[in-house]
């Protein structure tokens, strides 16, 4: 396996000490996010950017990854409309998930049927085996509780009426010659424009959707609420207004000049591990292992991310701040600042990343031993430097 980041190119550990000073990059840091130019800051450009179809490469993706995660948290807002309340969200957070057969296979995409076209709301389901139809409850097939999420929908051109719950349009040219094309932009937190709450976490993310939309279950929100309308942008919602009691959308918000766009980081994603049962000990080929690293996760205002995945917020701030700068200390100090985190605490994940480089093992990750591994700062941020120190990242390895 070819691996162009290997330790030898990056700072020698017998020059590192305990704190910040010895941690080089592990994730590559989102130096390359655009805005979108001027004059194509609408829906139909983001609509553009959310068909994968035409990308051959994992290099393609990652960047396309990139302007959307930029698109997103920097030019555009969620919108919830019901008849008597508009309710408007910035969004802070999300993760990408897709899977392309022979391009682009990652294994923890959901790669639900209804993932296959772009530009829709997906509300996470109940899996379903191949062949059968889901079984009927009363959640109508959509995962409750604590397991709840709503992704963005990455795939071939979009259609934009649920399958489930009305008649849908016509297919796409290119729908049928992209079968397995499934993935979506997993929305983890937002923050309410009316009073500046921040909502974080994809099931509490859904939560406040339901809260805001008058429904109480997902079911309800989109069979009854949206009448079957999962497009996730209004101009292209067919004509049946008066039917629909709240909608949902993404809008282009203009910045004000006066203001400075917010910096955009990106880290692993959260809740991640390698306890599959299928993953071999002592190979570094498997998919799980090659994705699980992936810089997939983008956000701004990291101080205000404090509920879930602190060290994955940790390892995104600091990796960005060293690409420009060779003073440990002051990095540390200011990832402290940057992230709300206490210097004490940046200090100890950075021995947490160090002792996974210098002798962290792979297989103390996998399987039943690495059950959980991603949910908790330390043991996380080990992997990563575990994952780093064997080369299991092969980001920019073209298939």
């Amino acid at each position: 396996m070819s691996n162009k980041r290997k330790l030898s190119s990056l700072l020698s550990l017998e020059q590192a000490d305990v704190a910040c000073r010895g941690i080089p990059p592990l994730e590559k840091p989102a130096q390359k996010i655009r805005r979108m130019d001027k004059g194509n800051d609408d829906e139909a450009s983001l609509s553009d950017l959310l068909d994968f179809s035409q990308l051959s490469s994992t290099t393609a993706i990652h960047d396309r990854f990139e302007e959307i995660a930029s698109t997103l948290l920097l030019d555009f807002r969620i919108v919830i409309d019901t008849p008597g309340k508009r309710h408007e969200y910035e969004i802070l957070e999300l993760e990408f998930y897709l899977r392309k057969p022979g391009c682009h296979e990652d294994p923890f995409t959901h790669a639900s049927e209804e993932q296959r076209r772009s530009g829709q709301w997906y509300f996470h389901a109940v899996p379903r085996r191949a062949g059968k139809a889901s079984p009927a409850t009363a959640a109508g097939g959509y995962r409750g509780g604590s397991r709840k999420g709503v992704d963005l929908t990455l795939g071939s051109s979009s259609a934009v009426v649920s399958r489930h719950f009305a008649t849908a349009t016509s297919e796409p040219a290119n729908f049928d010659s992209h079968p397995g094309l499934r993935g979506g932009v997993l929305l983890r937190t937002v923050r309410r424009v009316s009073d500046a709450k921040v909502i974080s976490g994809p099931s509490l993310l859904v939560d406040e959707v339901l809260r805001a939309s008058g429904a109480s279950t997902i079911s309800e929100l989109v069979r009854t609420m949206w009448n079957g309308d999962i497009s996730a942008f209004s101009g292209r919602s067919p004509d049946r207004t008066s039917q629909k009691r709240a909608t949902m959308f993404l809008e282009y918000a203009l910045r004000d000049r006066n203001t400075t766009a917010p910096r955009v980081f990106s880290s692993p994603r959260i809740g991640l591990d390698l306890s599959h049962s299928e993953i071999p000990p002592d190979s570094l080929d498997h998919p799980r292992i090659q994705f699980i690293n992936r810089p997939y996760r983008y956000f701004t205002h990291p101080h205000l991310l404090t509920a879930n995945g602190r060290g994955h917020t940790f390892l995104g701030v600091y990796n960005a701040l060293r690409d420009g700068s060779t003073s440990g200390y002051d990095i540390c100090e200011e990832t402290a600042k940057i992230t709300g985190l206490k210097l004490s605490t940046v200090e100890k994940y950075s021995r947490d990343v160090n002792a996974g480089l210098e002798h962290g093992a792979l297989a103390s990750f996998i399987g039943k031993a690495g059950k959980g591994a991603g949910a908790t700062p330390s043991t996380f941020l080990r992997m990563m430097g575990t994952l780093e120190r064997v080369g299991a990242d092969s980001l920019f390895q073209n298939p």
